[in-house]
Order: structure tokens, then C-alpha cells, then sequence
């Protein structure tokens, strides 16, 4: 055989040997582009909350209130996100007593601003589990019941940890079951609080 006709048979495997390796290359790049997760999220809860809080007889108490969360999510790997969250945890009333003796009450109003780093495990086709941890600033203002007058507010730097249950009902959307405990202070009384309600997440 001609090294002229040794060359024109060569020419077509050479084609589709260069064309099915395009063609793998652009099947494998389309496909990391489908699975790649969204990096950034954004999400709401509300829900109730209980806040431990000093009881006297003549100030009853009040641990409860409703809550609600605002957070912004960062993706570092596939399972692991930092997040910023904004709660606002509504209002519980309770009381003290002042070095001297003096009985006062009034009511808490709760507020704080976190950051945390999560792990999040999918344990069954489109149901996960999330477990986070940081720090948040927490705000306490204390408002007198009568027949004193006047607030006061404190801000203190505390722990922050939730875990929470989600379902994906899209591969953006998720939704769920959040619980977040920290704590709060003001004068010298200082107690945990707790916040469970449903939550959503938009990841894009």
C-alpha cells in the first residue's frame, strides 16, 4: 500500500478520534456546570421564642414571645456555609431587686446580630440536616414597669448555636424547621433563649 493511501485512511480516524474527545471534553465541562451548587443564600424564619427571665410576686413574668430571623449565606465547600443572621426575639417581662432592696419590673426586649459556620448533612434524597455555631452581639433594652420610668440597655457578646431540619423543594428553595439558642442580659439578670420556627432558604 501507497504511504499516499496509508495517509488518506488515517485522516478519518484521526477526525473522529479528535472529535469525540471534544465531544467528551464539552459532556464532562456541562455537567460539572449542572451539579455545582449555588454559592450564596438568603433566608427568613419566625416562630415562637422563650426567654428566661427573674420572677417576684408583685411582677409577674412572661417567658414568651414570637421571633423572627433574617440570614445571609456564604458557601465555602459543599457542605459547610458561614452565615449572617439578624433576630429580633420580641418582648418577655420580669423583674429584680435593687443592692437595697427595692422590687422593679418591667420588660426585655431582645435583639442580636450573628455570625456562624454550619455543616450540613443530606441523610435521605432531598432531606438534610444542619448543625452551626458562632457568636452574636446581642442587645437587651429594659423598660420599667410603673411606677418607676425609663430604659436601659445592655449589649454583650454571647453564643450562638442552632441545628435545623430542611426539605428541598427545589434545588433553589428549601424549607424547614430552625432552632437557635443563645442568651441575653440586662442589669444582673441573665438567661437563655431559645427560638424555634419554620424557615426558608434561597440559595442562587
Amino acid at each position: 500500500m501507497s504511504p499516499r493511501l496509508t495517509n488518506c485512511l488515517r485522516l478519518p480516524v484521526a477526525r473522529r478520534v479528535v472529535g469525540s474527545l471534544a465531544a467528551s471534553t464539552l459532556l464532562c465541562a456541562t455537567a460539572s456546570v449542572a451539579v455545582a451548587a449555588p454559592d450564596f443564600s438568603v433566608g427568613l424564619a419566625a416562630g415562637a421564642d422563650h426567654g428566661r427571665t427573674d420572677c417576684l410576686a408583685s411582677y409577674p413574668c412572661d417567658h414568651s414571645s414570637g421571633y423572627w430571623k433574617l440570614s445571609a449565606g456564604y458557601r465555602l465547600a459543599e457542605a459547610v456555609e458561614l452565615q449572617a443572621i439578624y433576630f429580633d426575639a420580641g418582648k418577655f417581662k420580669g423583674a429584680d431587686t435593687t443592692p437595697l432592696g427595692t422590687e422593679f419590673g418591667g420588660s426585655f426586649k431582645v435583639s442580636g446580630f450573628g455570625l456562624t459556620a454550619g455543616y450540613r448533612w443530606d441523610f435521605a434524597p432531598g432531606w438534610s440536616f444542619a448543625a452551626r455555631a458562632g457568636a452574636a452581639s446581642v442587645r437587651t433594652r429594659f423598660e420599667y414597669a410603673p411606677p418607676f420610668d425609663g430604659s436601659v440597655s445592655k449589649t454583650t457578646l454571647q453564643p450562638l448555636v442552632g441545628v435545623g431540619v430542611g426539605y428541598a423543594v427545589t434545588p433553589a428553595l428549601r424549607i424547614g424547621l430552625d432552632y437557635d439558642l443563645t442568651r441575653f442580659k440586662a442589669h444582673e439578670t441573665r438567661g437563655p433563649l431559645q427560638m424555634l420556627g419554620l424557615a426558608a432558604q434561597y440559595s442562587f
